[in-house]
């Protein structure tokens, strides 16, 4: 009852009292028919007889003379109250006491251009207006601001506060300084944040009104959202949604900045691949992108002839970084609707070169040595250094400085370098197998494959076998790539080197485990295949590391039978083991090259060894500025201590988080160790790529994701009239004004007719005739 009033009076504060005042003609009226004592005598006879063929009428009018004052109590009720018919029309800042809760969206989407402006500003200037309405009305009206960045958060000063003049100068200060997110956000969390604080108001009416451009990603297919507005809409929480877009912009992002920066080396070229994508409507005609590295623009554009609506292009470019250490990379596009997703930034480390160990179990190292020849023929062209060992190494040296290590023609290797070899790959170390003739299959059946779960893929029969020559049988090249990128230069129908390539021998899988594998069940891929189908090279993951394994010999190996393994290092297929071998190594190396890469908005945390570095840090954001930063233990943040005394793999990791990273850019970590060395290391964060797609939802998408029966208003942008300046209630006062006179007038003619009003001969007599009536409340015993 209490929402009833609220929502149809102006001045709810004088329904009951005028409803009290209802009773006034009632009481009268009952007081006017009291009972007197009756004293019956003949003359009053003849008036009683007339009183009771009478009665019914006259009771019927006098019951219609209170009905008629009644209603003269309930217009004035009516009238003072200010009575509003339609309850929509009170529903922002007429009436009873309101909570106005305003979700501003700040997501990245909201710095499209918008006139001389952006749809941001647009956004700050409806909250404003929202604000100088209510304070129109100081002391009926409260507001709460929540920002779509930070729900949770309540926003110092702007949170359930009394809308007055002094609100309204501090809101226009404080929104002014409010800075649009580069982020993606939740409209889900931001309702959410708005319905915990107002579904235990004690305010009569409660209004949400959510102010964003309302993208077609976030209402499209969003169950989620749907169910949160029918939750509040069933918490009797108004919505209205404000929009501060009309249209879909033109809009071009750079989507995607990568490179194969596996082989990265100082002076050696580095390939890297931009993508353009067309959000708009129309054709985008000669696109340039210029390409910065270190903050100096090189002497080339990446140029894109046009891009059609809704589509992606990419171009590759070369790169070289001329010293070695970290760099700095982006691209960058002219300006349009979104400047935001103009430009992408990645962050390279390069070292001198990347070295690779290569493990022969050859006596004298021979076969090792074509691997070795193939990538580091000249470091500064292929980036690579080849370090050639036995196994023996393995167990003695450390191995995380190798990019990837070769296993070629190894007969067994003893449980420790088993391990080390499980726990280079397990952290992202790449390894490739190459078989010969001192292979023991029984060790690598038992030791390395582990039933699918260790180093290597397979089980192997128990010798090797000849590939038959009978070109009858089995036709074509002996060596069949499949399209995989390791073999992305080398592929196509006819490609000479691979026709030339012969192999002669081969381990095979173990007959009987093939026959009876499930082949839905692998844990590997076969890369490439003889004429006959066996499988010859073949790939599959252990831990963060990648592991291909070719099961014929590196080189030009001669069995005890005085066969030649295979003719691929040195014969007319030779240039093409030199472009497998380099793919090869790229293809396995750990992608550490490529420094780490967050969406704008996610924190930067940071784990370090305590053992090896101090907990004083330094974050550096893309503008240049210096936040310091003290990493402590999660078990004991207060632990300071510069020299732990326990041993260095017991100790606690050092931990620290940075969260001021909105900007898009390249941040650096410095980092100190405690021989006091200082380390850098580079994150680049960049706009996440929804938000660049700036396609509006219709009215028609936003109620169907809703659903029926849900109150829930829709503004268009510009449009400022449900901000209501106009005083409500203007279209039924006059009617009501009308209707009073109507009854007043009726009253009096009623009245009148039922009042006594003696004529000369009543006076004379001192009696009415009975023919007219009794006064009324008047009795025959008076």
């Amino acid at each position: 009852m209490a929402t009833w009033i609220a929502q149809h009076f102006l001045n709810p504060a004088f329904f009951w009292p005028g409803v009290a005042l209802v009773a006034a003609p009632i009481i009268i009226h009952l007081i006017n028919r009291l009972r007197y004592r009756r004293v019956r005598f003949a003359a009053m006879e003849f008036l009683l007889s007339s009183e009771q063929r009478n009665r019914r009428r006259i009771l019927f009018e006098q019951l219609l003379l209170l009905l008629l004052r009644i209603l003269m109590v309930l217009l004035i009720l009516a009238l003072v109250g200010r009575f509003v018919l339609d309850a929509q029309q009170l529903t922002l800042f007429r009436g009873a006491k309101s909570h106005h809760v305003v979700i501003l969206d700040d997501s990245g989407s909201m710095q499209d251009r918008l006139g001389d402006g952006t749809a941001f500003a647009a956004a700050r200037s409806v909250v404003e207006k929202i604000v100088a309405e209510g304070a129109q009305r100081p002391g009926t009206q409260k507001f709460t601001l929540i920002l779509l960045s930070r729900p949770g958060e309540t926003i110092a000063g702007l949170s359930e506060r009394d809308i007055d003049d002094a609100l309204l100068d501090e809101v226009s200060t404080r929104l002014s300084d409010l800075q649009c997110t580069h982020r993606a956000l939740d409209l889900v969390s931001g309702m959410d944040a708005a319905r915990d604080r107002l579904i235990d108001d004690q305010s009569a009416v409660k209004h949400l009104h959510v102010i964003s451009d309302f993208r077609q990603d976030d209402w499209f297919d969003n169950a989620r959202l749907g169910e949160t507005v029918r939750e509040l809409d069933a918490a009797d929480i108004s919505v209205n949604l404000v929009r501060v877009i009309d249209d879909v912009h033109e809009n071009l992002a750079i989507t995607e900045l990568t490179g194969s920066v596996e082989a990265a080396a100082a002076g050696v070229p580095v390939s890297f691949t931009a993508t353009v994508s067309n959000y708009g409507t129309r054709e985008a005609e000669d696109v340039r992108l210029g390409v910065f590295v270190d903050g100096q623009q090189l002497p080339m554009n990446l140029v894109f002839p046009s891009i059609e609506a809704g589509k992606d292009v990419s171009r590759t470019f070369e790169v070289v970084f001329e010293t070695a250490g970290n760099h700095r990379l982006h691209v960058t596009l002219e300006s349009d609707a979104l400047e935001a997703d103009n430009v992408r930034y990645v962050a390279v480390e390069v070292p001198v070169n990347n070295p690779v160990l290569i493990i022969d179990g050859t006596p004298g190292g021979t076969q090792g040595l074509y691997i070795a020849d193939a990538l580091a023929a000249d470091t500064s062209v292929t980036g690579y250094s080849a370090l050639v060992q036995g196994p023996d190494y393995l167990r003695r040296n450390p191995l995380e400085k190798f990019q990837a290590i070769y296993l070629v023609n190894v007969a067994e290797l003893p449980p420790d370098a088993v391990d080390a070899l499980e726990k280079f790959t397990a952290a992202g170390g790449g390894l490739a197998w190459f078989m010969g003739n001192t292979v023991r299959p029984a060790f690598y059946n038992d030791k390395l494959y582990q039933n699918g779960e260790g180093l290597f893929p397979i089980p192997l029969a128990g010798a090797p076998r000849e590939l038959p020559r009978d070109d009858s049988t089995s036709p074509g090249p002996d060596l069949i790539p499949t399209d995989h990128p390791l073999f992305r230069i080398l592929g196509g129908q006819e490609n000479p080197f691979i026709d030339a390539v012969f192999i002669n021998l081969f381990y095979p899988v173990a007959a009987d485990w093939w026959a009876n594998r499930q082949p839905e069940d692998d844990a590997f891929r076969v890369l490439a295949t003889l004429r006959n189908r066996q499988p010859l090279i073949l790939e599959h993951e252990y831990g963060e590391g990648r592991i291909v394994t070719c099961l014929t010999a590196a080189g030009p190996l001669v069995s005890p039978q005085g066969i030649v393994w295979n003719n691929w290092a040195n014969g007319p297929g030779a240039p093409s083991f030199a472009v497998m071998q380099l793919e090869l190594a790229r293809y396995i190396a750990r992608s550490e090259h490529l420094q780490p890469r967050e969406p704008v908005g996610a924190p930067l945390d940071l784990t370090l060894n305590r053992a090896y570095y101090r907990e004083n840090l330094e974050i550096v954001s893309p503008d240049n500025q210096a936040t310091q930063l003290k990493a402590a233990s999660p078990e004991s943040p207060s632990d300071e201590t510069d020299e732990p005394s326990v041993a260095a793999d017991e100790l606690p990791p050092l931990v620290a988080s940075f969260r001021e990273t909105d900007a898009p850019g390249i941040y650096t970590v410095r980092l100190t160790t405690r021989e006091q060395q200082v380390e850098e290391r580079l994150i680049a964060y960049n706009v996440p790529v929804e938000e660049s797609r700036l396609d509006v939802a219709t009215d028609e998408t936003i109620r169907r994701q809703i659903g029926e029966n849900v109150s829930v208003t829709i503004q268009e942008p510009g449009t400022f009239d449900w901000i209501r300046t106009e005083s409500a209630g203007n279209e039924i006062r006059w009617w009501l004004l009308a209707a009073l006179v109507l009854l007043a007038v009726c009253e009096q003619l009623l009245a009148c007719r039922l009042s006594y009003h003696p004529d000369g001969e009543a006076r004379k007599g001192g009696l009415r005739s009975p023919a007219r009536g009794l006064r009324p409340g008047w009795t025959a015993n008076s």
